[in-house]
């Protein structure tokens, strides 16, 4: 069953607590629901990340899949109009999405009250997010597509 939201509660509302998540996946990853969380807490979990997953992010879709098919050694259907249906159902699924929530609402905006609460919740979230995307370069050496290693190799070269 969903849980209905209040329409009523505002953005401030919501980062003060009512209904935010602090640092969920920080702390789901190093088994910390409650209390306080440390420094060593976001190491644990980086380690966790580091150990236990393949990265990928919905916004790199077409990468990620391919990442995931070959980590499985997975492949599409070698009958091309099964393959193309294949091939269709994941561009769609990556384009539109499935349990998307499809209310808008606005962003709070860099310096108001909203997004430096919501800053705090989610402090070490956020840092586990970008380590997870340095992650998923370094997978790349082992996961990644061709075309991905390639760019890799440039960056490398170009010093960047």
């Amino acid at each position: 069953e969903h849980a209905i939201l209040d329409s009523s509660i505002t953005i401030e509302d919501y980062a003060q607590g009512n209904g935010i998540e602090n640092n969920w996946l920080t702390r789901f990853l190093v088994n910390k629901m409650e209390g306080e969380l440390v420094k060593e807490h976001l190491e644990q979990a980086k380690d966790i990340l580091r150990q236990k997953f393949l990265i990928g992010f919905l916004d790199d879709g077409k990468e990620t899949i391919y990442r995931i098919m070959k980590y499985y050694g997975w492949s599409y259907d070698e009958d091309e109009t099964k393959k193309m249906d294949q091939e269709d159902c994941i561009a769609n699924l990556l384009t539109e999405g499935t349990n998307r929530n499809s209310n808008g609402y606005e962003m709070p905006k860099r310096g108001s009250q909203a997004y430096a609460l919501i800053t705090w919740q989610t402090q070490f979230d956020k840092r586990l997010y970008e380590f997870a995307q340095e992650l998923f370069a370094e997978q790349t050496k082992k996961w990644g597509t061709h075309e991905r290693k390639k760019e890799l190799k440039k960056k490398k070269k170009g010093g960047t």
